[in-house]
C-alpha cells in the first residue's frame, strides 16, 4: 500500500513537472519569434538604409608599388594617345594645306580683279615724255599735221560777219587730245562767255603763256604742273563757233604774239637740238 502511494506521488510530482516545462517550451517560442521579428525588421530598415561598404585596398594602393602589368599597360595607353595625336597632326596639316590653297586662290582673284579693273579704268592715254638724251621738250598742240583754218591777225568773223582782230590760230582738231607745248604750270581754266568756250591756259618758264580754246573736256586744275606732252584737254566745239577744232593763242611777257611763229620757233630751237646730240 505504501509503495502505491509512493508510486501516485511520484507520478503527481511528475504530471506536475511535465506541466510546468511545456509551459515554459510554449512561452519560449513565442519569444523567439518576436525577438526574431524584431532582427526583421532590423533588418528591413538596414535594407531600407544601406550602409556604404569600406572598399578595400590592395598592398599595392597602400604601398603605391608599380607592377609590371601596371607599367606595360600605361606604355600602351601612351602608345594610343601618340597614335591618336599623330592622326590628328595629319588631319591638322591636311586642313591648314587646304587652308593655303583657299588663300593662294582668292589672291590670285583678287589680283586678276585688280587687273581687270586697271585695264577697265586706265588713265589717260598720255604721249610718252621725251627722252632726256635727244632733250626734247617741245611738243606741238595736236598730233596730227598742224592745219590752219583762220591765221593770227584781222579777220572777218565767221559768225558775226565784223572784221575783228583774231588774236590766235583756228586749227583742224575733231574731238581730240589737245597737248602741253612745253613744261608749265596750269593757271586758268574754265568757260569764256565771250565766245571762247572752255578753255586753259598754261604759263611757261614765267615768260610764255600758251591758250587753247572750244574745248570739249579739260583734265587739269589751277595751280597743277604740267609736262611737254601732257594730254591736257580734248579740242571740240563749245563757244562761239562754226564747228570742232581748236583755238591756240600765245602771249610773251603779257603780250599777244603770232602762235605760228611761236610754234616754228619752237620746232627750229628742237632741231638745232637734236642734230647737235646725234653728232
Amino acid at each position: 500500500m505504501k509503495s502505491i502511494i509512493k508510486y501516485f506521488l511520484i507520478g503527481i510530482f511528475l504530471s506536475f513537472h511535465i506541466s510546468i516545462y511545456g509551459q515554459f517550451n510554449t512561452l519560449t517560442p513565442i519569444l523567439t519569434k518576436k525577438v526574431e521579428n524584431s532582427k526583421v525588421t532590423e533588418k528591413v530598415k538596414d535594407t531600407d538604409n544601406p550602409k556604404p561598404k569600406k572598399e578595400k585596398k590592395s598592398w599595392k594602393d597602400i604601398f603605391n608599388i608599380t607592377t609590371k602589368a601596371d607599367l606595360k599597360s600605361q606604355i600602351d595607353s601612351l602608345k594610343a594617345m601618340i597614335k591618336e595625336n599623330s592622326a590628328s597632326n595629319t588631319k591638322n596639316w591636311n586642313l591648314k594645306k587646304s587652308q593655303d590653297s583657299l588663300i593662294l586662290a582668292i589672291q590670285s582673284k583678287i589680283i586678276a580683279n585688280s587687273q581687270n579693273i586697271k585695264n577697265q579704268f586706265s588713265p589717260y592715254d598720255f604721249v610718252d615724255e621725251p627722252e632726256e638724251v635727244n632733250f626734247s621738250k617741245i611738243v606741238m598742240p595736236l598730233s596730227r599735221k598742224i592745219s590752219i583754218t583762220s591765221p593770227y591777225g584781222t579777220r572777218t568773223h565767221p559768225i558775226f560777219g565784223t572784221s575783228k582782230f583774231h588774236n590766235g590760230i583756228d586749227l583742224v582738231a575733231h574731238y581730240e587730245n589737245v597737248y602741253s607745248v612745253l613744261d608749265g604750270i596750269v593757271t586758268e581754266t574754265g568757260y569764256d562767255h565771250k565766245g571762247g568756250g572752255n578753255y586753259i591756259k598754261i604759263k611757261h618758264f614765267n615768260r610764255f603763256e600758251t591758250a587753247y580754246l572750244h574745248l570739249s573736256e579739260m583734265y587739269y586744275s589751277v595751280g597743277e604742273r604740267v609736262k611737254a606732252g601732257f594730254i591736257i584737254a580734248k579740242s571740240g566745239n563749245s563757244g562761239n563757233s562754226t564747228g570742232p577744232h581748236l583755238h591756240f593763242s600765245v602771249k610773251e611777257f603779257g603780250k599777244s604774239i603770232n602762235p605760228s611763229h611761236f610754234l616754228n620757233d619752237l620746232i627750229k630751237v628742237n632741231n638745232l637740238i637734236a642734230n647737235h646730240y646725234e653728232h
